[in-house]
């Protein structure tokens, strides 16, 4: 056997037993499942990179058979679907030397496609609708938490009031479920890209660099696919043909998402320009994330910097 495959292989089963262990923490320890999820496909986009798709895809095989020994196949299906194929997808990509925006394309692309084929694959092996079943979670978690503020002794009309307010949120949900799992498609895939570098980083290997956020510029149709949904959402009252409302208000929750990042873009840039210090800028950061005055003004500023660049980037 060539040193090369020999290498290919132990740095397979290597990094496939880890795939293992974060398969288990994910599935069974609530607290650091979390993270373990978020960093699963680094270790396959590493394979990808170093390897080639080959040894990702054979890496992620066998990782998947032997979580299905341990826990059953529809969590070894759910875990190499939800997280393998961004894995592949992006180690490919890579491998391939495309440009950071387009390995984040790839692996958004196949982030979305995985959480629509786990969708059907627990309606199909479990009979149950999860979008469903988790909003109806929602709706219990939102009466159990009213009951526990009257008990508190807070206005009962006030909680009826809040509560309703939720549930109507929740109504709209499913409609809106397209533009999260894109959303959350690009979170997916940016953080993997970032913990990916700096762990190659460590290994001694070195992968592009991303655009510094503070001179991040979405394009002007921004604006435009935005003022489109809201235009379509308001032809559905005029021509009521029953999905205009729900392509409106996804396209328009997508690209007013990007309103947001571009606003906290420029909003580093101006603290980076005045050199504010790190643990102010922090403390700036939170406050604008957690308040909703100073959320919206992150809104309006990422529109009018769309329009009007006034970082002048091009």
């Amino acid at each position: 056997m060539k040193p090369t495959n020999t290498k290919a292989l132990v740095e397979g089963a290597l990094l496939a037993a880890i795939n293992i262990v974060l398969s288990i923490m994910a599935l069974y320890m609530p607290i650091l499942g979390s993270f373990a999820t978020l960093v699963w496909p680094v270790p396959i986009v590493i394979l990808g990179i170093r390897h080639g798709l080959r040894t990702s895809i054979l890496a992620t095989a066998v990782a998947g058979i032997i979580v299905a020994i341990l826990s059953g196949p529809f969590q070894a299906l759910s875990i190499v679907i939800s997280f393998g194929l961004i894995g592949i997808a992006m180690g490919g990509a890579i491998n391939k030397k495309l440009s950071p925006f387009k390995v984040l394309a790839v692996g958004g692309a196949a982030s979305l496609i995985s959480k629509v084929i786990l969708i059907f694959l627990t309606m199909l092996m479990m009979g149950i609708n999860p979008i469903t079943e988790e909003i109806n979670i929602m709706k219990e978690s939102l009466l159990m938490a009213g009951s526990l503020y009257e008990k508190f002794g807070m206005d009962p009309q006030t909680v009826e009031t809040t509560i309703d307010s939720f549930n109507r949120s929740l109504e709209l949900l499913p409609i809106l479920i397209p533009g999260i799992f894109i959303m959350a498609s690009v979170m997916d895939t940016f953080l993997t890209y970032v913990v990916t570098k700096a762990v190659l980083a460590r290994m001694g290997q070195k992968l592009e660099d991303l655009t510094p956020f503070w001179l991040w510029k979405f394009p002007d149709f921004t604006v435009a696919f935005f003022l489109l949904g809201y235009l379509l959402v308001l032809l559905e009252t005029y021509w009521p043909v029953g999905v205009l409302k729900a392509v409106g208000m996804n396209i328009s929750l997508v690209f007013g998402f990007a309103f947001y990042i571009e606003g906290f873009s420029l909003l580093a840039y101006f603290l980076g320009k005045y050199n504010v210090a790190k643990p102010l800028r922090v403390l700036i950061t939170f406050f604008a994330l957690f308040n909703p005055l100073f959320l919206q003004l992150m809104f309006f500023a990422g529109l009018f910097d769309i329009l009007f660049n006034f970082r002048k980037i091009y």
